[in-house]
């Protein structure tokens, strides 16, 4: 069974008893999350390293992700949505609809940042990519018709693989586009 665990954008996540909020300290962390499965640079990562906590140089949380997506065993609940379960576009309309203002899409649908609720979000693939995929298999005589890779990239194209929430002014809109 997964973990529910429900992030509030520049406040930081909930679940159950259990709460880690931005600026936060290391020692906090530590204290409610236990020993970090692993540490990369000022990174500590629990839950099967699915979910990412940043720190600043004074060691306080500025940053927190979860990156399991569809296969993940935490559900990251965000805006009463399942970041994870639904498809990309409606979680792509939530947050949206909840951020009221700027968006930056850069990456041509990899990934979103929302500037007002300063959220992110990431995937590796998008429909489109999988389209062109059927169309080069199609040309080069390949059979794409229950193709097990090809399935496995449509589903992981409709949902989104890494969702993330910062403090308030992480994301700076220096590079903003709506």
């Amino acid at each position: 069974m997964s973990t529910i665990i429900e992030m509030k954008p520049l406040v930081g996540i909930v679940w159950g008893n259990k709460e880690i909020n931005f600026n936060d300290s290391k020692l906090t962390v530590k204290a409610t999350l236990g020993t970090p499965e692993s540490v990369y640079e000022n990174s500590y990562y629990y839950f099967y390293n699915e979910l990412r906590i940043d720190f600043d140089k004074t060691d306080r949380v500025i940053f927190i992700e979860f990156l399991g997506g569809i296969e993940s065993s935490t559900t990251p609940l965000i805006y009463g949505t399942k970041a994870f379960e639904v498809e990309s576009e409606e979680l792509y309309h939530v947050l949206e609809k909840e951020n009221n203002g700027a968006i930056e899409n850069s990456e041509n649908g990899y990934s979103f940042i929302f500037y007002n609720s300063c959220v992110g979000i990431y995937r590796e693939i998008r429909p489109e990519d999988v389209e062109e995929m059927i169309i080069e298999m199609r040309q080069n005589g390949i059979d794409n018709l229950n193709n097990e890779d090809l399935e496995n990239d449509r589903k992981r194209a409709m949902h989104w693989a890494a969702i993330g929430i910062g403090k308030k002014g992480y994301y700076k809109e220096d590079k903003r586009s709506h």
